[in-house]
Formats: C-alpha cells, sequence, structure tokens
C-alpha cells in the first residue's frame, strides 16, 4: 500500500487505501490485520486508523477474528449472491434506458474503454482490468441518466469492485468479459433495449454462478487454516 501524505480526510483516505489493498489482493481474506500494522504501512497515526477500521468492519470488509482481532472479511456464496441479483436488476434497467437515450458522443467513449479493457488483459493488469470494468458499467449508469441508479451503485460500488477482482484476476475470464461488454455497447448504441437487456442480464448472472463456485472452491483451505467464514 502507498503510504499516505496528506491530514485532509485522514480516516476516509485509510479507509479507501485498504480498501483497495483489498480488491487489488494486497490484503488476503482471511489475513489478520492490526491498528498497528495499518498505521506502520501508511506513516499515520493509529487514532485515524482506528476510525476507519470500525467503517471497514461496519461496511463488511472487515471481520472480527478471535477476541480483539479483526481480519479480511471472507467472500461467501450468500453474499455474493444477493449482490449480483441487485446488480441484475440494476444493470438490465441501465442497458435498456441508456439505448433509449444514447446521445451522439457515446460511441467513442464507450469503444475507447472497451479498447483499454482488452488492452489491459493482454497486459495482465489487474487494477487497470478493475478499473476499466467499473468505468464501463459506470458509463451504461450514466447513459441511462437516472440519478437513483447512480446513488444505488455508487453504495455499494467497493464491494462490487472487490468481486469483481475475483473474476478478473482468472485470465481466462477476462476475454469472454470484454467481448460481453462489447455486446452490450453496440446494443445499446443500436438503440436496441431489448437485447442490451437481455445481454447485461446473462452477463450478470454468469459471473454470479462462476463466483459462488469459485468461493466453494476456497472455503476448505480457509476452514482448514482456522479462518472465520463470515
Amino acid at each position: 500500500m502507498k503510504k499516505i501524505q496528506t491530514e485532509k480526510n485522514l480516516p476516509e483516505l485509510i479507509y479507501d487505501s485498504v480498501v483497495n489493498a483489498i480488491v487489488e489482493g494486497l490484503l488476503k481474506p482471511g489475513e489478520r490485520v492490526t491498528q498497528e500494522t495499518l498505521a506502520e504501512r501508511l506513516d499515520v497515526s493509529r487514532l485515524p486508523v482506528s476510525q476507519a477500521m470500525q467503517r471497514l468492519r461496519d461496511d463488511g470488509f472487515l471481520s472480527a477474528v478471535g477476541r480483539r482481532g479483526l481480519m479480511v472479511s471472507v467472500l461467501d456464496e450468500s453474499f455474493v449472491a444477493q449482490l449480483y441479483e441487485f446488480r441484475c436488476g440494476i444493470d438490465l434497467i441501465s442497458a435498456g434506458l441508456a439505448a433509449q437515450r444514447v446521445d451522439a458522443g457515446a460511441r467513442k467513449r464507450g469503444e475507447d474503454i472497451i479498447a483499454e479493457g482488452f488492452a489491459a488483459g493482454k497486459a495482465h493488469d489487474l487494477p487497470a482490468l478493475i478499473d476499466a470494468d467499473m468505468r464501463f458499467h459506470g458509463f451504461i449508469y450514466e447513459l441511462a441518466g437516472n440519478t437513483f441508479i447512480l446513488d444505488s451503485m455508487e453504495a455499494h460500488w467497493n464491494h462490487v469492485r472487490r468481486v469483481m477482482s475475483d473474476i478478473l484476476i482468472v485470465e481466462k475470464n477476462q476475454k469472454q468479459i470484454w467481448e460481453e461488454h462489447e455486446a452490450i455497447l453496440n446494443a445499446v448504441l443500436a438503440g436496441d433495449a431489448r437485447t442490451a437487456e437481455t445481454l447485461a442480464r446473462e452477463h450478470v448472472e454468469t459471473a454470479s454462478k462462476w463466483l459462488q463456485k469459485e468461493i466453494q472452491v476456497c472455503r476448505e483451505p480457509l476452514k482448514r487454516s482456522g479462518s472465520t467464514i463470515i
């Protein structure tokens, strides 16, 4: 993790830094996290770290282990299923609205994001892949033109980022994911709301099924190590 250089909104900056470390795999599921370690890594005092850790626990990124310890929370099937059920509805509606409201400048913006996604995949750059993936979906939400969609997704954005990293880290998924993004974009640009909705729903459902399967595979080693599954 990068050291934090500013005192402005320090607990928020610490929160963001820890979330980014979890998303990028620098902090692993089940890994213990302490105030002392984080304060040393980020070169900050323990008080704002304590405030950030409380929020991280409240938001589900950290969970209790033992009497007084905290660890990086481990994803489970129920959480992923519920998050992706929510996303399925949001993404379906957004894709349909985007196809109805697409503007003249959307093509270049969308195609640029798709190109960056394919390039990040070829470079095996996970942070860039996550960033491109989030920008693609944010682009569709923006085209939909509904502030309730944007506000709803913003509240869950970091959890979506974390789950996406588990999908994107597997190389075999990357090409398929960006081909699906490209198909969604083409339907939106063509003004084909029905196809855009269908493709968006299938995209999210495929990701959800894959993730739940992978979580089951990863569960046994964590159980044997003594980590708590939330």
